[in-house]
């Protein structure tokens, strides 16, 4: 179940991460203001919006099948829509299917790495972000050698929806019998108490997600408006930031198991404060390129860590969790970015942005206030049966 589970992100990766890829084609074919084409994006977090209104109360009333199995057939969906949209309306509707499957695939999917892996299941979220990122780079570096091709671009999104209909479906039904599996037997006691006020999780989680989105969305736009960079530069800057990512989401997932989520996300914002400020003084090609390598490292694990973190604080009820997790975060993924723009239109991007820095020391203030609680009296049993759950999916 669990390999099915990560075959199920990193397929659905393939399109979210080509995105920014397909738009110049998308636009070849159907003619579009600047604006229309940016509400392909705003399209994916709408979705995942709905999806997390919803996905909690499907779990309950029908078990976690329904959802994954949900999301692979409406993300096939949306990627086939996509490669036969003939208008906007009709594109622009695909991403919102798109963004709602993968909201709905990650909300089920960590839910269910935590009841199948226990006190390990933090680390399996952030392997699982791994798979998202691979998937996606995989996906940027793919698109030209298939647009190339007799298939087109169009070939690109039809091929991802043959993948999740031939590949992922039927890994997910042979997995079935473990997709419901509880989260609230021993090993779940025993991270109980992991966090002193649980609830703050959510804030620090919240904010580390603008702190990410920030240097994703605005990186390179600021090494060209406040560094005076060329574009070409700065998009050599953000390729090293995406490689960053990637690398340090590798890292992080293996540091989340051994330290836990609270340092690794505390490391984190701190690399954030030094991205932001070797970002505001970056006037030469090296420091440019330091500048987005640290935001990428940074960047690489505020999700992750948070979501974990968030986990740990609510282990009876990890999908009640990650649901209301990822409509906090599916909100303030509009919402920062959008905030920070209106911002720099008003006073300039370079004192605009100082309010990352900020985001990220109430981050670390929130984590310093959701925790850790009184270390609770380890239950053997089941630190060594969840051992062997771990053992056997990852072998």
């Amino acid at each position: 179940m669990t390999l099915a589970v990560f075959v199920l992100v990193l397929v659905s990766a393939l399109l979210q991460g080509s995105l920014g890829g397909l738009m110049p084609f998308l636009q070849a074919d159907i003619p579009m203001s600047h604006t229309i084409g940016s509400l392909h994006i705003t399209a994916l977090a709408v979705g995942g919006l709905l999806a997390a209104t919803v996905a909690e109360r499907v779990r309950r009333r029908h078990g976690r099948m329904p959802i994954l199995i949900g999301a692979a057939v409406l993300g096939a969906t949306g990627a086939a829509l996509i490669s036969t949209a003939q208008t906007a309306v009709m594109s622009v509707g695909a991403l919102v299917l798109v963004g709602f499957a993968m909201s709905s695939t990650l909300i089920a999917g960590q839910a269910l790495l935590v009841a199948l892996h226990g006190r390990h299941g933090a680390q399996m979220i952030g392997e699982l972000n791994v798979a998202y990122s691979i998937g996606a780079v995989a996906a940027a570096a793919a698109l030209p050698v298939v647009a190339a091709t007799a298939l087109g671009w169009r070939g690109f999104p039809a091929v991802q929806a043959a993948l999740l209909l031939v590949v992922v479906v039927p890994l997910l039904l042979r997995g079935r019998a473990a997709m419901d599996a509880d989260s609230t037997g021993a090993a779940s006691r025993q991270a109980a108490t992991a966090l002193r006020r649980p609830r703050a999780a959510y804030a620090a989680m919240c904010l580390s997600v603008a702190v990410e989105w920030s240097f994703i969305f605005w990186t390179a736009t600021h090494l060209v408006d406040v560094g005076g960079f060329s574009a070409p530069t700065a998009a050599g800057a953000a390729s090293v930031m995406w490689a960053a990512i990637v690398a340090g989401r590798v890292l992080g997932s293996r540091l989340v198991g051994v330290l836990g989520a609270p340092p690794v996300l505390v490391a984190s914002l701190l690399v954030g404060l030094a991205a932001a400020a070797v970002l505001t003084f970056a006037t030469t090609p090296f420091l440019a390129v330091l500048a987005a390598g640290l935001g990428g490292l940074a960047a690489a694990n505020l999700y992750p860590a948070s979501i974990a973190l968030v986990v740990s604080g609510f282990p009876h009820r990890p999908d009640a969790a990650v649901a209301r997790a990822s409509l906090l975060t599916s909100a303030t993924s509009i919402a920062f970015p959008l905030m920070l723009g209106a911002l720099a239109d008003v006073a300039g991007l370079q004192l605009a942005f100082m309010a990352v820095p900020v985001t990220a020391l109430l981050a670390l203030g929130a984590i310093r206030i959701a925790g850790p609680a009184p270390t609770a009296k380890p239950n053997v049993a089941a630190s060594d049966q969840t051992d062997q759950n771990y053992q056997g999916a990852t072998t």
